[in-house]
């Protein structure tokens, strides 16, 4: 018996120190179907339309605006979605462009969201994206469209 007890021992150590070691790694994966945050932007095609427009995406350039933005987040990704609330298409938030995504972009998020008939919790996301209207590049705000 005094044979085995060094051996659990040994055997109980690894295990508790192969879980504490994967924990990290475990508790920060992203969870499934989560969108990426966006920290870029990219002109994307707009819908019917030979028109681009530049809207946030996963890094600059990558077209890809399937990414979220939420209190807190500090980019110019948030400065372009701020730009587009401020067009007429989107109900004139009258944000201050900063780059910050604080409590009157999230409500600007929310009154968007509210109009679209999406999902309205204050987070900017591809769904959000996709049923909001984006200012056509090179027309000063004077014309809107979708993108998708």
């Amino acid at each position: 018996m005094t044979r085995t007890r060094p051996f659990l021992a040994a055997t109980a150590a690894l295990a508790i120190a192969s879980v504490t070691a994967l924990a990290p790694v475990i508790t920060t994966a992203p969870a499934a179907g989560a969108a990426a945050s966006c920290t870029g932007t990219s002109l994307v095609q707009g819908v019917g339309t030979r028109d681009k427009v530049r809207v946030p995406t996963v890094g600059n350039g990558s077209g890809n605006w399937h990414c979220e933005l939420g209190l807190g987040n500090d980019s110019v990704a948030v400065a372009r979605l701020q730009i587009a609330l401020d067009e007429w298409c989107n109900l004139s938030a009258g944000l201050t462009v900063d780059g910050d995504y604080g409590p009157l972009t999230q409500r600007a998020v929310r009154n968007v969201q509210h109009a679209y008939h999406v999902t309205v919790d204050g987070i900017y996301g591809p769904q959000t994206a996709f049923a909001m209207l984006w200012p056509v590049a090179g027309s000063g705000g004077s014309a809107c469209t979708l993108i998708g």
